[in-house]
């Protein structure tokens, strides 16, 4: 088939890598030329594993390409993705569409009568309709259809996600249109991959309610971890005796200091704007954001304890990226950990195998940047794990031992044993767990 995927972010560029790899030519389409210029000399602009080796592949095989250029581009597409951004307004915590809704004016004129535009990007409920609407307000052919498609894809495993994904919605007012679709991820359709039906308001609530139960449950295990704490138990073996129920499942029961990214506090708090809209709320949600907002000050709270306060303490913080295989530092809990030392009057250093150049964004000149995970911790007076990047959890007590300072090692991603720690001589604190 002939596709045309509307814009090459993070949601954009990996859909349309993925669809050409199912084996359908793919135009991907974005205004920015810089960004064009650099994918065209194969530098993916964000750090996805994967992803930069299958658009390499496929962009040899003649099956993908990057156009600045709206009228080649959309030239005989019978599908056109929109996988623009969709931002979070931090006025409202209501979802900005205007990438969406421009989107739609500049592909309108370029329609055929047998075009298919699928919102690919997290939208509010009825935003389908509402491109449809615009679509032939800016002169696109009465027959065109508006499908609603997201996606459900984690950062550092969104390639694998796309290829392999627990289901498919496609949220379609026609059975032609949703045949269609069906025909684009055929390969999945041929693995019995689970592909649901529903209308297009029903698709786009999906999204936010899936992304709003994953916060929540995160959110109530990093309870149960403080919980633990308090106790004196492992918080380990409580989330694996919740996980073992089938009702329940193991997935996002591990403590840590919080969700973060592009997602999880996006879209918790466009499900709130969505239902003030519909003249109701969700008090589990709003509650859970709360309770995910306060979690990295606590966690700095136990490391002042354990220090008799933190004022002119060299802290060596291991980890920027909200999370480990990716570089994605929006909202991450390990820069709220990093703003909070600072604000107590420590001295920070920090290292992240990908997310420092991003970071330096927000934190600027309040922290140190080391280039190595040995470098911010040597000489400090504690090392805090604050995101899960393998190469930390390989990091040998000893080492940890040696290239301190001070004795305290602060884990909250819990990939270290926190009794080979305290067997070391070093002092741990954790996230649920006790040395």
């Amino acid at each position: 088939m002939e596709i045309c995927v509307v814009g090459a972010g993070y949601v954009g560029l990996v859909t349309a890598v993925c669809v050409s790899d199912f084996g359908h030519n793919v135009r991907c389409l974005d205004i920015d030329e810089e960004r064009i210029e650099a994918l065209l000399r194969g530098e993916v602009p964000f750090y996805e594993p994967g992803l930069a080796e299958l658009m390499s592949k496929n962009i040899d095989k003649g099956r993908f390409l990057f156009t600045t250029d709206i009228d080649f581009a959309l030239k005989g597409a019978e599908i056109v993705f929109i996988g623009v951004g969709t931002p979070m307004n931090p006025e409202d915590g209501s979802v900005n569409i205007d990438f969406v809704v421009q989107a739609a004016k500049d592909i309108a004129p370029h329609l055929s009568p047998e075009s298919i535009v699928v919102d690919k990007s997290t939208v509010p409920v009825g935003t389908a309709r509402m491109v449809k609407k615009i679509l032939l307000e800016n002169g696109a052919p009465e027959s065109v259809e508006v499908v609603s498609n997201p996606e459900f894809l984690r950062e550092g495993s969104a390639v694998g996600d796309f290829l392999n994904p627990d289901r498919v919605v496609i949220g379609s007012d026609t059975a032609k249109a949703a045949e269609t679709l069906k025909m684009v991820y055929h390969p999945l359709v041929d693995e019995g991959h689970d592909f649901l039906i529903t209308s297009p308001e029903a698709a786009e609530l999906i999204k936010y309610a899936s992304n709003a139960f994953l916060a929540v449950k995160l959110t109530f295990i990093n309870e149960i971890a403080l919980l633990a704490d308090k106790i004196g138990i492992d918080a380990l073996e409580v989330a694996k005796g919740i996980g073992l129920d089938k009702r329940i499942g193991k997935k996002y029961l591990r403590p840590g200091p919080g969700f973060g990214g592009s997602c999880l506090p996006k879209d918790t708090h466009g499900l709130l704007h969505i239902a003030k809209s519909f003249d109701t709320n969700v008090e589990l949600v709003e509650k859970a954001i709360e309770v995910n907002d306060n979690i990295p000050s606590t966690l700095v709270n136990k490391l002042s304890d354990a220090m008799s306060g933190l004022e002119g303490k060299k802290i060596g913080l291991l980890g920027l990226a909200f999370k480990g295989n990716t570089d994605d530092v929006r909202y991450s809990p390990a820069i709220s950990i990093a703003e909070e030392l600072v604000k107590r009057g420590a001295k920070v250093k920090a290292f992240d195998p990908e997310a420092t150049k991003l970071a330096e964004r927000i934190l600027a000149d309040t922290i140190e940047y080391a280039e190595s995970a040995k470098q911010a911790i040597l000489g400090a007076d504690a090392a805090v794990i604050a995101t899960e990047w393998v190469e930390f959890g390989e990091i040998s007590i000893s080492e940890f031992r040696e290239w301190l300072s001070g004795d305290i090692l602060a884990d909250f991603r819990n990939i270290i044993d926190p009794k080979a720690v305290t067997k070391a001589g070093l002092r741990f604190i954790g996230m649920g767990r006790q040395g």
